[in-house]
């Protein structure tokens, strides 16, 4: 019988296990580390929005419900993915965090921290490009200890405050949504780093996603000269939240933030403010150090992508610019699946 492991159940490894049953991979086991499906949606703060409609937010199989045009909030999305896993009664196991990965010649033996260990052909690693949120340890008598955050971290009680002086480190998408709503009743500053490129959210009545999708542009390889030119500019949609946007609600923008002066005993002062609390949104990094024992090389952050990816029977899946633009977008999933060479197993 065809059969396969998948470790992550969040959106990508639901996808991947309703495409792999589509092509008669009928024992397909999706190892999760937690007790739910989509663990890193979860986790993000109260208020997100997707920057992708829910036409370009579903996976395949199953439609979202509602207004195809709007977009959908945290919890919509949570919803859905667990109406798409009862949808399709996927065999998840949950809380069976994958610790190591071997090969030999029965194919890949994976042991998790419970003592529990699977064997399989063929292994799909869909543990997603968000999984740590990247941040920074602070000694006891820092004065910023317990006052800094990530889009993970901050509670909604925190969201609500008022009054209170707040720096936004980073100014992608998590960081300028979080200031927006902040300033609502407080004091923000948000740190920019390099110059940022945007999209408009909608374009000639139609999602920018619409017509990224319809011209290819999603899908185009990350090897041709416009690819290059995208990665490098990074642009995303930023509607609501782009700076003339964000300075009317009262957001004040500030250079490039050093790290370090959070160590400080003593608060740091911007415009003759003294800052209360910050918020790190300078993006994720993933962990896959579970896969070291699959290569002699050390697996980095950089490296795991050309180094096992290359192993015959794993696959990586949901990782920004494997083949497009469109290999971090939930909607490039099932195109990065089907340029996949599976083995007959």
């Amino acid at each position: 019988m065809k059969q396969a492991i998948i470790v992550g159940a969040g959106h990508a490894g639901l996808a991947t296990a309703y495409l792999l049953k589509q092509k008669g991979y009928h024992e397909v086991i999706i190892l999760e580390a937690s007790s739910e499906v989509g663990s890193a949606w979860r986790k993000r703060y109260e208020g997100l929005a997707l920057f992708t409609s829910k036409r370009y937010s579903q996976l395949p199989g199953l439609k979202m419900t509602g207004n195809v045009n709007e977009y959908p909030t945290k919890q919509e999305f949570i919803d859905y993915l667990k109406q798409y896993a009862d949808n399709f009664q996927f065999d998840i196991r949950f809380c069976r965090k994958v610790i190591d990965a071997r090969k030999d010649a029965n194919g890949f033996t994976l042991s998790c921290e419970n003592g529990e260990t699977y064997i399989s052909k063929m292994l799909f690693v869909c543990t997603g490009a968000f999984q740590i949120a990247n941040n920074l340890h602070l000694n006891n008598n820092a004065f910023y200890q317990n006052r800094v955050f990530t889009p993970e971290s901050i509670g909604n009680r925190h969201l609500t405050c008022k009054n209170e002086n707040w720096l936004v480190i980073g100014d992608g998408a998590s960081g300028r949504q979080l200031a927006k709503m902040l300033a609502k009743n407080n004091r923000v500053f948000l740190s920019s780093g390099k110059l940022r490129s945007f999209l408009p959210q909608r374009l000639f009545g139609k999602d920018v996603f619409f017509w990224l999708d319809k011209f290819g542009i999603t899908r185009l390889d990350k090897h041709h000269w416009l690819a290059k030119r995208i990665q490098k500019s990074d642009p995303f949609p930023a509607d609501g939240i782009g700076n003339n946007q964000l300075i009317k609600v009262g957001v004040m923008f500030c250079k490039r933030f050093d790290l370090n002066k959070l160590m400080s005993e003593e608060p740091v002062t911007l415009a003759g403010q003294s800052i209360d609390k910050v918020i790190i949104a300078t993006g994720y990094k993933n962990d896959f150090s579970w896969l070291n024992n699959l290569t002699t090389e050390k697996v980095g952050e950089q490296s795991v992508l050309n180094t096992v990816s290359k192993i015959s029977g794993l696959y990586i899946l949901s990782q920004p610019w494997l083949s497009s633009r469109g290999s971090g977008l939930i909607m490039g999933i099932e195109h990065d699946f089907n340029l996949l060479d599976l083995l007959e197993c």
